[in-house]
């Protein structure tokens, strides 16, 4: 492996409780070769001031950034991080509340090593632990507790269905780059949701089938572990009609993807898109024989039932 600098992008808010202990993680990490970024997203809490005492006790590790903006979002915040930061060989991204196992820098460069081929872009991300708010586990693979398939990163599966969790992603310079064009997170979902099709469209995306991270569940995660093998997941997906919602939105999401990446994207992708995008107007049926014909189809039965019959 050779001393490639790694920069490792926080996005903090309100994040005062755990956020000594996710810092003390990435120190302890044993690639050297790491820089920290910490941007704090206005908190009214204790989070802005931890953050400088961290800065002021490792300068050479962590600075710590003040955009003088509030983002409100995650992905606003992450995405101005990007822009801002992205002029370093690899990119990671890092909650505020997770445990980083010591060797998942080290790890997940190693696959990216491997994935690489000249300038291409390229993202990796891993699995992780999910844990309590004591770091109890809870279960030992998030792919697995959340019934996701890390390895479904064709074009046609990121579209309806993002199993990239961006605490654990790694990208290089050239998605960075290509990630940085005048963008709107408006129809944004989720920063790594957009990262994911971005490689996996345009470049190499992989999946390093190993926990690098203690993933905290505590109650007041944005996203979160769902326990897909529970009944009350099922009820929900039943009761609420929450999937056909979703998929609206993904399909939004697809075509701001679309207008901005047009130029970068094959015949078969472009009609990829225009098909999924067809989707959000179009009655049962049509939208139906659509997924299918282009298997845009989501994994797990539950997930596969509740898609197909619109729920």
């Amino acid at each position: 492996m050779n001393n490639s600098n790694v920069r490792i992008l926080l996005a903090a808010y309100n994040g005062e409780k755990f956020l000594a202990e996710q810092l003390d993680s990435l120190l302890q990490q044993d690639y050297p070769h790491i820089q920290i970024i910490v941007s704090d997203d206005g908190s009214s809490d204790a989070t802005s001031s931890i953050l400088d005492r961290y800065a002021a006790t490792y300068p050479d590790k962590i600075t710590h950034y003040r955009s003088g903006q509030r983002f409100g979002s995650a992905q606003r915040h992450f995405m101005h991080l990007l822009n801002a930061f992205h002029d370093a060989p690899y990119i990671m991204f890092c909650d505020q509340d997770d445990v980083w196992h010591p060797d998942k820098v080290s790890k997940t460069l190693h696959l990216m090593h491997q994935t690489e081929n000249g300038s291409t872009p390229c993202l990796v991300h891993t699995d992780l632990r999910v844990v309590n708010g004591q770091l109890e586990p809870i279960a030992d693979s998030f792919c697995a507790h959340s019934g996701l398939d890390g390895h479904r990163l064709a074009p046609n599966q990121l579209l309806v269905q993002n199993v990239v969790t961006g605490c654990t992603v790694m990208v290089n310079r050239p998605l960075a780059e290509l990630a940085c064009r005048e963008t709107s997170t408006e129809d944004m979902l989720m920063h790594d949701w957009w990262l994911a099709l971005l490689a996996s469209c345009c470049g190499n995306i992989r999946f390093l089938e190993e926990a690098t991270i203690d993933y905290r569940q505590h109650g007041s995660n944005a996203v979160g572990a769902k326990n897909v093998h529970s009944p009350a997941y099922l009820l929900n997906r039943l009761r609420s009609n929450s999937m056909r919602r979703a998929l609206s939105k993904t399909a939004t999401q697809a075509k701001a993807f679309r207008d901005i990446y047009c130029d970068q994207l094959s015949r078969p992708q472009l009609e990829l898109l225009d098909a999924f995008i067809a989707t959000k107007d179009a009655n049962i049926f049509k939208r139906d024989y659509l997924y299918l014909k282009h298997r845009l189809i989501k994994s797990g039965l539950i997930r596969k039932f509740a898609q197909l019959l619109g729920l």
